[in-house]
């Protein structure tokens, strides 16, 4: 019987969505959407605020920086092959950052939703103990 660190290490936890189209962009296709792990999510929210020092006289300013188009060249991916639509991050990000606004917040809210960051501590619990009643392991 394997371990719990190697059970843990091989499980399938990661959800995505199959046949998700985006006609505007490429008519026909059909995308994969998934979500991400947790580091990516960490690193998204510790990167949402940065803190920059102006002067002494004028304080500190918040500057909030956006990088919904990196979490969405993250998680795309061509559901023929399964591989990423945009291998290089930043050439995905910088031909997102010149899309739709409304498609790209679409697909970002989707892997939100895909890597459970869409829920509250408690809906994550109750799920889990759900899936443990169901028989899960």
């Amino acid at each position: 019987m394997a371990s719990l660190k190697d059970q843990i290490r091989k499980a399938q936890d990661i959800k995505h969505q199959d046949d998700v189209e985006i006609p505007e962009w490429v008519p026909g296709a059909r995308f994969r959407v998934c979500g991400l792990p947790s580091g990516d999510w960490e690193a998204y929210q510790n990167s949402l605020a940065k803190m920059t020092r102006r002067d002494e006289a004028k304080g500190v300013e918040m500057t909030i920086k956006s990088r919904k188009a990196e979490i969405v060249a993250k998680a795309l991916r061509d559901q023929e092959d399964g591989e990423l639509v945009f291998p290089d991050l930043r050439e995905g990000i910088a031909i997102l950052s010149k899309r739709s606004g409304g498609i790209v917040n679409g697909l970002f809210n989707l892997v939100r939703h895909l890597s459970d960051e869409d829920r509250d501590f408690t809906q994550k619990v109750e799920a889990a103990e759900a899936d443990f009643g169901a028989g899960q392991s």
